[in-house]
């Protein structure tokens, strides 16, 4: 953790911000717009010290009956491919009971079709908090978080975890030994001294990225579903 970091934003979150999103004041103190979100503890400070509220949209697709607001997001879905709200604007929610998948990244996201499930992006950890609000809101059979298998997917997991302990992830530990063990040559190294920097808890799933220390992407299952080697998840069209 970088003190130095630290205080020049509470500096200037007491003495500078008026109300600027997250991106302006990252890319006003450190030059880069996405470098406060992409560092856990400057993001929570950040969240913390706002002293206006900022909407957050929340990226949604599903087919399955639900009304935010009034509005049906299956209908929009099936017209517009996905909708968007504001996570603290929720007034009235009508709900059929289903699967939630988070996803940590936009591809699976867009180009995947919901089953019987309410699909959500997560934007890394930038919307921990308001998905957690969101998803509480409603009565679900399973909530899973679809993230790579990294540090960082796992570290998600883990701040996921604080707030719902029943979520799981994908892919769970069975598909990742298969695919550690099959595609070993194709997948990408990790540096695990990465994730002492993150929090992360002690877990099976961890234990099996430090065995193989690879990295699984969203992107390479969605190849292996494409090509009919890996079987695809009941909540995926």
């Amino acid at each position: 953790m970088n003190e130095e970091q630290i205080v020049k934003l509470k500096s200037f979150m007491k003495k500078e911000y008026n109300g600027e999103d997250i991106r302006f004041c990252s890319a006003y103190l450190f030059g880069d717009s996405k470098y406060i979100e992409k560092r856990k503890h400057l993001a929570e400070i950040f969240n913390n010290m706002a002293t206006i509220e900022r909407p957050n949209i929340i990226y949604i697709r599903t087919d399955v009956n639900l009304k935010l607001n009034g509005i049906n997001i299956k209908k929009l879905t099936e017209r517009l491919h996905l909708a968007a709200f504001f996570g603290g604007d929720l007034k009235e929610i009508e709900y059929e009971s289903s699967n939630i998948i988070i996803s940590e990244n936009l591809s699976f996201f867009m180009s995947v079709k919901p089953k019987n499930s309410v699909f959500l992006y997560n934007k890394g950890f930038h919307l921990t908090n308001q998905i957690t609000n969101f998803v509480k809101k409603l009565n679900y059979k399973r909530i899973i978080f679809f993230g790579d298998f990294d540090c960082q997917g796992l570290a998600i997991l883990s701040d996921f975890k604080k707030r719902m302990p029943n979520i799981e992830f994908y892919p769970n530990c069975r598909t990742l030994e298969f695919v550690l063990e099959k595609y070993r040559d194709k997948l990408m190294d990790i540096d695990l001294n990465k994730c002492l920097t993150k929090h992360i808890e002690a877990s099976e799933l961890y234990n099996i990225l430090i065995k193989h220390k690879k990295k699984v992407e969203q992107e390479f299952l969605q190849v292996l579903f494409a090509k009919g080697e890996l079987e695809r998840s009941e909540w995926i069209g």
